[in-house]
């Protein structure tokens, strides 16, 4: 800090799109029955069948990684009158086990076609959602910031040329690190595959990952 406490504070905000090189197939199982170990044993055949129909689009079996697993207990409400008042209570249903599970690949659109294929006709029904994302997350995250810290200068040379004064010295950067999204969701519904013909492809073209940071700068005015 200067002696005469002359600053000026900019946000530089960063910008950077990239076209997506990666691809992240997430998958949802849902078992459910009244007894706790026919549940877990369901969902247990649920994941073999889902890890043999991979094998069968040409992955290997441990491709096919855990991300999320619990099992809860299921209630229904039940209506019921008493003395003339019409009530609710909840009833045991059983217990629902939830495994979410994800495969990455590079993107292919052969590759990805086959997998959205087998697994949508795969005997368990998992849900699927499809993304596109980029490999080299930290190289992307790196233009983000170079961006907002060419940004910031830019806006502290104009408003200094403006006001007739001169930008001097850095003094501060000061950067609250937030996990940046990179990645894009596409709606996809499995349904839309099934009875398809077996050669029957869709041509994936995603749209660029695009992304935005920002990073405060505090320079010395001269």
């Amino acid at each position: 800090m200067t002696e005469n406490n002359r600053t000026i504070h900019i946000k530089g905000v960063g910008h950077a799109e990239q076209a997506p090189d990666r691809v992240v197939l997430s998958l949802s199982l849902t078992a459910q029955n009244k007894e706790y170990s026919a549940a877990l044993k369901i969902g247990s055949q649920q994941v073999e069948m889902l890890r043999e129909a991979i094998v069968e689009a040409g992955f290997n079996a441990d491709d096919l990684k855990t991300t999320n697993f619990d099992v809860r207990t299921i209630y229904e409400d039940e209506e019921y009158r008493e003395t003339g008042t019409k009530r609710y209570r909840q009833i045991f249903v059983g217990f629902e086990c939830h495994h979410n599970l994800q495969i990455s690949f590079d993107l292919n659109n052969a590759k990805l076609n086959a997998a959205i294929d087998t697994i949508a006709n795969c005997l368990s029904e998992p849900k699927i959602s499809v993304a596109f994302t980029i490999k080299d997350t930290d190289a992307f995250n790196d233009k983000l910031l170079k961006s907002a810290a060419r940004d910031a200068k830019h806006k502290a040379k104009i408003l200094c040329a403006a006001a007739g004064v001169k930008l001097g010295k850095l003094l501060d950067i000061n950067y609250s690190y937030d996990e940046v999204v990179v990645r894009r969701e596409v709606n996809f519904e499995p349904q839309a595959v099934l009875g398809c013909a077996s050669d029957t492809a869709f041509n994936f073209q995603p749209e660029d990952v695009k992304a935005n940071d920002t990073v405060d700068f505090l320079w010395e005015i001269e």
